[in-house]
């Protein structure tokens, strides 16, 4: 593995546990004030946060390298995502995703499920279980609340970092 992308994985972890520790922190301090309780709470959502960031990429990668340059027919047809809309200023991960759309629809021309679509999928399942089973298990007091903000980010991170590999696969199958 290239050091950019282990220092980006641990730089992403790190980033993952200060921004889950604080939410867990704010989520269940709604409802109780003890200290113990709530840096409990911090710190368990905190270190499984930047924990699961590093394996959920790795996943991801090893997802993606599974299903991500495959198309999978389906038995009916996918709609097509139409990204048409005014952009004011550009954002790089807006970019990415509308590449990742745009290869997906080229390749599938509306009959088949790109891989990009399906190599985040395993890991957001495991994500999710574990992220709920280990809450559950340290009796965080506001159990979906501190969990639903982690689920939801690591979907959206799963699919821009896969329509990002899609993106990297495409422009080296271009520059070859």
């Amino acid at each position: 593995m290239q050091v950019k992308v282990v220092l980006r994985l641990f730089i992403s972890a790190l980033i993952a546990f200060v921004s889950y520790a604080a939410w867990a922190y704010y989520a269940n301090s709604l409802v109780t004030d003890d200290q113990a309780v709530l840096i409990k709470a911090a710190i368990v959502q905190g270190i499984y946060s930047g924990g699961v960031t590093l394996i959920f990429t790795l996943f991801l990668e090893i997802f993606f390298k599974r299903f991500g340059s495959s198309s999978y027919c389906l038995v009916l047809i996918v709609p097509r995502i139409n990204t048409q809309h005014s952009k004011k200023t550009p954002c790089s991960t807006v970019e990415t995703f509308e590449a990742g759309l745009k290869l997906s629809e080229k390749k599938c021309n509306g009959r088949c499920l790109p891989g990009a679509w399906l190599s985040p999928l395993p890991a957001l399942l495991l994500q999710s279980v574990l992220v709920i089973t280990i809450n559950v298990l340290f009796a965080t007091p506001n159990l979906w609340l501190t969990v639903a903000p982690s689920i939801a980010f690591s979907g959206v991170y799963g699919y821009v970092y896969s329509f990002g590999l899609a993106r990297k696969l495409h422009n080296k199958e271009t520059i070859a």
